[in-house]
């Protein structure tokens, strides 16, 4: 219990679980609309779903990153003339998003009944909406790199209208988070490359001693306005 005036530090959400948090409530959101999304028993039954036991160790691990996306602040920043650049400050969620340990029809209920999301993070999220397989993140969930780039690779590729390298240097400084060297990054990203792109097999990526190369593919699904992700 924290005395006033205390602040406590959370840290950043990391790992697969953070993630696996974080794909649920964006795919619900864009589905339903609204910045209000339902946890309990969906957010139990979609986890169930991609495989994943809530119970024990795992439920654990759920709690300590739902602490840390509620304490989590963002910034978002876009591109453009002088008058349109620029950023804007928020949250990823407002309220809500945290353990309970009630009884439910015989098994512990995890979640609040609902989680309010930011209405920046909400904005930023209607407009760019990212269309994925619930298959794929299925097949990818204890794999935090490859669910990055899977996601990365859904939003980036089908944008895209003529191969487009990135140099070796350009993939480290953004996805070698935790790495030293270039060296120690490089067969870690290329064994979550594939497994990614196994996942996505409309992707058109390739590696070579320069880096990687993004050709225009298909989007994994045929995006939708209203949806995230599907099954």
């Amino acid at each position: 219990m924290l005395s006033r005036g205390e602040t406590k530090l959370y840290g950043v959400p990391f790992g697969a679980r953070a993630r696996m948090v974080l794909l649920y409530l964006q795919t619900q959101a864009v589905r339903t609309g609204s910045r209000e999304v339902e946890l309990g028993r969906s957010m139990r039954a979609w986890l169930e779903r991609m495989g994943v036991t809530v119970g024990g160790e795992t439920a654990k691990a759920f709690r300590e990153q739902a602490t840390r996306i509620s304490a989590c602040s963002l910034k978002f920043f876009w591109e453009g003339d002088r008058r349109s650049a620029g950023w804007s400050a928020g949250r990823i969620v407002t309220s809500g998003l945290s353990f309970h340990a009630i009884e439910e029809s015989g098994q512990e209920s995890l979640w609040e009944d609902r989680v309010e999301l930011d209405p920046t993070f909400y904005k930023a999220l209607k407009e760019h909406p990212v269309p994925v397989l619930e298959t794929a993140i299925k097949q990818l969930r204890d794999r935090s790199m490859s669910l990055d780039l899977y996601v990365w690779l859904a939003w980036r590729l089908h944008t895209l209208e003529r191969e487009t390298p990135i140099s070796w240097p350009a993939v480290f400084g953004q996805f070698g988070e935790g790495y030293v060297q270039l060296r120690h990054f490089k067969p870690r990203f290329i064994e979550a490359l594939s497994a990614a792109v196994a996942a996505y097999p409309e992707a058109r990526v390739s590696v070579d001693e320069d880096g990687i190369k993004l050709r225009p593919s298909r989007p994994p699904v045929a995006k939708r306005p209203s949806q995230l992700a599907r099954a």
